[in-house]
């Protein structure tokens, strides 16, 4: 039975996470040198005494907080030399399902669009845009080799208990194409992080995305 360190566990989503984990042959440690794995769901001001207790007991770490700075992935990118780290920003299977539609989208069309990135969450999540939305963002321009998205913004919305929705909107004179992804759960993320502390355990230093796996 293998031994992880949940950073977060005592908010909502680390809860999830240990809950699957430990319907998943995981068991919770107290302490990060005794475990076999690390998953980080807490806040970016933990970010860097969580990175330094890991390098220092050479502990694999699963980054899912989100709200960091570029000094944040400086950070995080100096301890990949050392630790296996994977790092997401959403570790929703359906979340790479849609990147994967709109990368065909992109691909196939000959058509010029303005997008719009809409992010809906719950009102207690305090970073924005989401992560999420930035990470779609970064993923268009980088496949946009035809330079068919003329504009491209982030909506953000903060409401109710919204786990997660992303909407990504294409549209000109003619036509509007719509992406979606609904979280309903917050057991679709940990599902995802658990998957990724599985397979990391196994990996070299280096720094990886969800996308790999």
């Amino acid at each position: 039975m293998s031994k992880v360190y949940i950073n977060g566990s005592s908010g909502k989503m680390g809860q999830a996470i240990l809950d699957i984990f430990k319907k998943n042959n995981f068991n919770e440690v107290d302490k990060i040198q005794d475990c076999d794995v690390v998953v980080d769901f807490s806040h970016p001001d933990a970010l860097n005494e969580i990175i330094d207790e890991c390098v220092f007991s050479k502990k694999p770490l699963v980054i899912g907080t989100t709200g960091l700075s570029n000094e944040d992935f400086e950070v995080i990118n100096r301890a990949s030399r050392t630790i296996p780290i994977l790092y997401a920003s959403n570790f929703s299977k359906g979340i790479l399902d849609l990147k994967k539609s709109i990368l065909s989208f992109l691909l196939k069309s000959d058509e010029e669009y303005h997008c719009e990135i809409e992010e809906v969450h719950h009102n207690q999540k305090t970073d924005f845009p989401s992560g999420t939305a930035v990470d779609i963002r970064e993923f268009i321009n980088q496949n946009d080799k035809k330079k068919l998205v003329k504009s491209l913004k982030i909506i953000s919305l903060r409401r109710g208990n919204i786990f997660g929705i992303h909407k990504i909107i294409f549209k000109n004179n003619v036509e509007c194409l719509e992406f979606k992804h609904e979280a309903l759960s917050r057991e679709v993320f940990a599902s995802g992080a658990l998957a990724a502390a599985r397979k990391i355990i196994e990996l070299s230093p280096n720094l990886y995305s969800i996308d790999e796996f």
